[in-house]
Parts: C-alpha cells; sequence; structure tokens
C-alpha cells in the first residue's frame, strides 16, 4: 500500500513540521540555565530578575527572582536597589525595609559542563641556532568540548516591602538613605 501527498497536504505537513521544531526549541529556552542572575527586570511573569507592585501610596513590593547560584548577598542588594531605583523616581529620599521574605522552588535548569579530556601532548620540532639545536614545544590549538546537561537548582524569590519617605524621622532608625544606595555599583545585563 502506497501513501501519495496531494499538495494540500503538503501544506498541513509542513505547517506540522515547523510547529512541532518551535515547540521544540521554546522547550529548550524555557529551561532555566544554572548560573547566576545579573540584575535585570523580569521579562515575564515566569522570568528571572527583578519585579515590584505598589501596595500603598508610600509602600512598594519588591521581588528579586534568581537561581541558587546567584549570591545570597548579591540577590539582596538587588532587591534594594530597585527598591531605591522606585524610591528615586517617586520623589521618595529614605526608605526602610517592613519585612522580607525568601523561598525556593527545586528546578530543572541546563547546565554546560567541561569534558575531561586527556590534555593533547605538545608537539616537539628542533630549532637550531649556531650555538646547537634544541628541542622547543610548539603551540597547537588543543580541542575542547563541553556538554550540557540537566542539573537540579533552586530559584530563590526574595521579596522585600519597604516603606518610603521624603525625610528619615518618619521611618524609624534603620532608614536607608536612598542616595546611598544608588551609588553602589551595581553589575546589570547588557
Amino acid at each position: 500500500m502506497s501513501v501519495t501527498i496531494k499538495p494540500h497536504n503538503k501544506s498541513a505537513l509542513f505547517a506540522c513540521i515547523a510547529i512541532a521544531l518551535g515547540l521544540t526549541l521554546s522547550g529548550c529556552s524555557s529551561t532555566p540555565v544554572a548560573a547566576p542572575t545579573p540584575y535585570k527586570s523580569a521579562t515575564s511573569k515566569a522570568g528571572y530578575g527583578y519585579s515590584s507592585e505598589k501596595v500603598q501610596e508610600n509602600e512598594y513590593k519588591v521581588l528579586f527572582k534568581a537561581t541558587d547560584k546567584t549570591p545570597a548577598d548579591k540577590v539582596q542588594q538587588y532587591a534594594l536597589y530597585r527598591a531605591a531605583e522606585i524610591a528615586q523616581n517617586q520623589g521618595y529620599s529614605h526608605l526602610t525595609i517592613v519585612k522580607t521574605t525568601v523561598d525556593k522552588k527545586p528546578v530543572l535548569a541546563r547546565e554546560v559542563m567541561a569534558v575531561n579530556e586527556k590534555p593533547a601532548p605538545f608537539q616537539t620540532d628542533k630549532q637550531c641556532t649556531m650555538s646547537g639545536c634544541d628541542e622547543v614545544a610548539q603551540p597547537m590549538a588543543v580541542p575542547s568540548s563541553n556538554e550540557v546537561v540537566n542539573t537540579h537548582i533552586n530559584d530563590v524569590y526574595f521579596t522585600i516591602h519597604v516603606k518610603m519617605a521624603k525625610d528619615p524621622a518618619s521611618l524609624g532608625k534603620n532608614a536607608f538613605v536612598v542616595t546611598d544606595i544608588l551609588s553602589e555599583s551595581i553589575e546589570r545585563k547588557k
């Protein structure tokens, strides 16, 4: 029994192939990479980086979602820095942290691993001068290979609730100066 593909079926076949390829590629790209999360805006609800929500007139909730490959002090610094950016944009000069929460959720991620192979031996040649001949190593390209493997990591959800004000007296003794926070160096994703 033979099957013949009619012209209108060919376009359906190509459409199915295109959809399957698209789903395969999007499946790969939605898997997180087991690497530190830089300071950046989360581009989606499930994305990595900062997001914020206004709770009251002078109160915000700031979330920084990162992989557990990001040092904890960096995650805290990123959340506080984002809160200071919001405070400055809203005209506030001081802020205080009202509450912090940390949640962790396990996920499967991709990680690039270097494959352990024996190093390639150096090629040697004789190099002769008027004072004699010596064997010298010649540079050569060393093959390297990496492998992408699945690994288990945790997504870290660090949330701070901050209150903002134009003077520190209304916030208490633990108030931060917004310009001091913003003067700290932050590594941004380019």
